[in-house]
């Protein structure tokens, strides 16, 4: 596998937490330029293409740089991402190097944690979830997907087509969830749209050599956004006790459940 190239704690949940379930207009930014229109075979492979590398990915620890952008104000914070294909932990300091926010999700559940408040939140792995943690009551099992850059896949294959507007995106649905891609010229995904009543727009950026470089998050009918920088990292397999969070007992914990 190649390396992937070299905040406040209450603000940063608050904008975490996005809102990104709000109706919003077609995205403005141009969509990527992908060259010479797919055909709709061409199109159906490149789809079992991405989860064909989903499929051979085993994981991923890395030094991140997020942005939160909300409401005319910029939140940036360093972090510590590590992600499984069913898992994911995202850790952030304070400026002294002690946690401020620790969450993960999984199969399991998920948990958003808050030591210096001594506060924590649990909630079962539901779409529900999702969109209390990041605003979009999207599958949970597509975070690590999102994250890694990679485009959940249709649920019947068969189905993939070709729009004709602008940019020509890949388009499929998966169960009640419209999926609708734009690869660039080498094929990686470049952009997603996810819309099932509601949008969440994801831009993928990647090095020449195919390492993943950013994933930006962003609500277009609320000027909001996410942006993940990737620094520094590696592909790694976590043991599934990385992912676990023992909570202390002293601690105020609130159940979404």
């Amino acid at each position: 596998m190649p390396r992937l190239p070299c905040g406040r704690l209450g603000a940063l949940l608050a904008t975490v937490a996005l809102g990104l379930g709000a109706c919003a207009t077609a995205p403005d930014r141009l969509p990527p330029e992908a060259g010479a229109r797919l055909r709709p075979e061409d199109a159906a492979a490149l789809v079992r293409r991405w989860d064909a590398a989903w499929q051979a990915f085993p994981g991923l620890r890395a030094t991140v740089d997020l942005t939160v952008r909300r409401g005319g104000r910029t939140e940036r914070a360093a972090a510590l991402l590590l992600l499984s294909p069913t898992h994911l932990r995202l850790e952030i300091a304070t400026p002294f190097g002690l946690p401020a926010l620790v969450a993960t999700g999984g199969p399991g559940g998920f948990t958003v944690f808050r030591p210096v408040e001594r506060k924590a939140w649990t909630a079962r792995p539901t779409a529900d979830a999702v969109s209390r943690w990041l605003g979009v009551p999207m599958p949970p099992e597509l975070l690590p997907r999102l994250l890694a850059g990679q485009v959940p896949p249709p649920t019947d294959p068969g189905a993939v087509r070709v729009a004709r507007d602008r940019g020509s995106p890949i388009t499929f649905e998966r169960g009640a969830l419209r999926v609708r891609a734009w690869p660039r010229s080498d094929g990686q995904p470049a952009r997603v749209l996810l819309e099932n009543g509601e949008r969440l727009l994801v831009d993928l950026e990647w090095a020449v050599n195919g390492a993943l470089q950013s994933v930006r998050l962003e609500a277009p009918g609320r000027a909001a956004e996410v942006l993940i920088r990737y620094v520094a990292g590696e592909y790694v397999s976590p043991p599934p006790e990385a992912f676990e969070l023992i909570l202390p007992a002293d601690i105020q914990v609130e159940s979404a459940n």
